[in-house]
């Protein structure tokens, strides 16, 4: 993208050259010469007869635009850097040397430095793509995710064939979740909205129990959010709890007659108890009343259910009648459920018309809620949104969220966010909004980009960390497919297989990859851990200790695991030592445990004490990363 630039910029300055006459021979040699020496990739060359030609005529800013050009294709940074400042201080405005000055700032991890100039470059010409790009990556630089996000948006419209920008636009959107989390757990540890999303991100990870004693601790809580009692009902209902999760289902009714969650729930309980016509029936009102809720929560409704439940309720919708426009569409839709792309997502909630939407008032958007009309309360308010007052952006937040409208759910979350009454509620919103429109973004790039390795193997992370692991693991084979001994692949893999219960399978691939790769830091990794699942922990030693050369992300892990060797080979203090350097991955207060129990063996009671009230107070804050689920 940037030789185009400079071509460019060297057309216009050899007309220039020629409104010249007093030197016009040599001006225009030193311009054909640079010129010449580009076109044939000699950028150093052609820095040389600019910086010349910069001589003759100083006041040019294009021409010194040109010399920073040449310096910053060769990586010569500071006379770049030194050549922009020029042309920008002859002529402010100028597209070229304020956009490749913000670039060379990037390049060089200076970002609130290159904020400026990417922002006058953006403004001087916004369909630039290098130009939106570069500010969104300073913006991320800066840690300003939604700034970023903003940029990576534009550019998608600009082109949105482009699987890199959805790539990185996915990414700022788990960099928006990280940032958000933070917040969270700094200032509002005590609230229900953070209890409420470490409830929901245990049960996507398939932990129903746990999910459940959070829900019950948001619920014993003054204020918790929309649908909190029908989540907990889904979870009881994991459980096979069926008369609490009717209890749970029956208290949204109350507070919320609309409640499609909790109509989806009692569909579900239907199902539970081989009631399947009146579960298809339950169905087919809330596919009639919002689709776009039903597409994006199949997913919750398939969660936990036994196969022969599902095989049941897919007999019985295949035998719907051709009526109502949902032919075939309910049975495929809970045969492959997924969280929905936002455009067919979208697409399926448009059930009022434009003039109704035109003509209807604001106060209508809670009756439409009540009603369980999602997206029509959602385009109600989205219209007015920058004029809402904090109630209805909260309702805006929580229809656009049901109805897999999430773009405008974490609009909504962040102007709540700006107002400290409102700032958990609205970091409740965009995280979750985040998440989901990650994933959308970065499935999104890997189906434009399907060769892609490294889309692959981000969307098996994700799914792995989710706990959908035979997702993750059709995403690490797909990236295997395109790189056969991709070590980031592997790994993932194995884990994926790994938590799912599928131990021979993973060993034999870490085993066959070993022999080629033997020294691998994260083959010999995922060994150890295959062994120590297996209870070979003598076996697992060796290839622990090379897997301590793994990077950052994994290092912790890696002594947490040599700590379990060596506490069950009966070396207490090695293991206390491991341990200990592995409590940066201490979420929940386990590994403190682990040491206090260690210090009990050894006799040191004083040691265990502390680790022990450290593992109890984690617990009692209920610090739990599981909130930043797709990390």
């Amino acid at each position: 993208m940037v030789r185009p630039v400079v071509v460019c910029c060297l057309g216009f300055l050899i007309l220039l050259g020629k409104a010249f006459p007093q030197e016009p021979s040599q001006f225009e040699t030193l311009l054909a010469s640079a010129q010449q020496a580009q076109a044939r990739g000699d950028f150093q060359a052609a820095a040389e007869f600019y910086r010349q030609a910069v001589a003759i005529q100083p006041q040019l800013a294009e021409l010194r635009a040109n010399l920073g050009l040449m310096y910053y294709q060769i990586g010569n940074d500071d006379r770049a850097i030194e050549a922009f400042r020029e042309a920008i201080r002859l002529k402010p405005g100028l597209l070229v040397p304020n956009l490749f000055l913000g670039l060379d700032y990037v390049r060089l991890k200076r970002f609130d430095e290159a904020i400026p100039y990417l922002k006058r470059a953006v403004s001087a010409k916004p369909t630039d793509i290098q130009a939106q790009i570069g500010l969104a990556q300073a913006y991320s630089g800066s840690r300003k995710p939604r700034l970023a996000i903003t940029s990576y948006l534009h550019v998608t419209q600009l082109d949105p064939g482009n699987a890199d920008v959805w790539y990185y636009l996915g990414t700022s959107y788990l960099e928006q979740v990280e940032s958000d989390a933070s917040v969270m757990l700094a200032r509002h540890k005590d609230s229900a909205y953070l209890q409420a999303l470490t409830a929901e991100a245990l049960f996507d990870q398939g932990a129903f129990g746990r999910a459940a004693n959070f829900y019950e601790k948001t619920l014993a809580l003054r204020t918790f959010p929309p649908e909190t009692h029908a989540n907990y009902g889904f979870a009881l209902l994991n459980q096979h709890d069926n008369r609490s999760a009717e209890r749970e289902m029956n208290a949204e009714l109350a507070a919320n007659p609309g409640s499609l969650t909790a109509r989806l729930g009692l569909a579900r309980l239907h199902l539970e108890q081989g009631r399947v016509e009146e579960c298809v029936r339950e169905i087919e009102n809330i596919a009639k009343t919002d689709l776009g809720f039903l597409k994006v929560n199949a997913a919750l409704f398939n969660a936990g259910l036994p196969e022969a439940k599902r095989a049941d309720l897919q007999h019985a919708l295949e035998k719907l009648p051709a009526e109502e426009g949902f032919s075939g569409q309910l049975s495929a839709l809970f045969r492959n459920p997924s969280d929905g792309s936002t455009t067919e997502i979208l697409a399926a909630n448009r059930a009022a018309t434009d003039a109704q939407r035109r003509n209807a008032h604001p106060d209508g958007a809670l009756e439409l809620y009540a009603r369980g009309r999602y997206a029509e309360c959602s385009d109600l308010l989205i219209s007015r949104v920058q004029l809402l007052p904090a109630k209805s952006l909260e309702l805006l937040a929580s229809c656009a969220y049901s109805a897999g409208d999430y773009h405008n759910a974490q609009q909504a979350g962040a102007r709540l966010v700006k107002n400290p009454a409102t700032e958990a509620e609205g970091l409740y919103w965009e995280i979750r909004s985040s998440q989901k429109l990650a994933s959308n973004a970065l499935a999104h790039a890997s189906q434009i980009n399907s060769s892609s390795p490294k889309l692959h193997v981000l969307l098996g992370d994700l799914y792995r960390e989710k706990n959908s692991n035979r997702e993750a693991a059709k995403e690490y084979r797909k990236a295997l497919e395109l790189q056969p001994h991709d070590t980031g692949a592997l790994f993932g893999l194995c884990l994926a297989l790994l938590a799912d219960s599928r131990t021979d399978e993973a060993l034999e691939i870490a085993q066959t990859n070993l022999k080629e790769q033997p020294n691998d830091p994260e083959l010999n990794t995922v060994m150890g851990e295959i062994l120590c699942d297996r209870a070979d922990f003598s076996g697992a030693e060796k290839y622990l200790e090379k897997g301590l050369n793994s990077g950052p992300r994994l290092t912790s892990h890696v002594h947490a695991l040599l700590g379990k060797v060596y506490a069950e080979t009966n070396r207490p203090q090695q293991a206390i030592a491991q341990l200990k350097l592995a409590l940066p991955d201490d979420t929940d207060g386990t590994l403190h445990y682990q040491i206090g129990r260690l210090y009990l063996k050894v006799g040191d009671r004083n040691s265990a004490k502390q680790a022990f009230d450290v593992t109890e107070q984690m617990k009692r804050e209920g610090v739990n990363t599981a909130i930043i689920a797709m990390h």
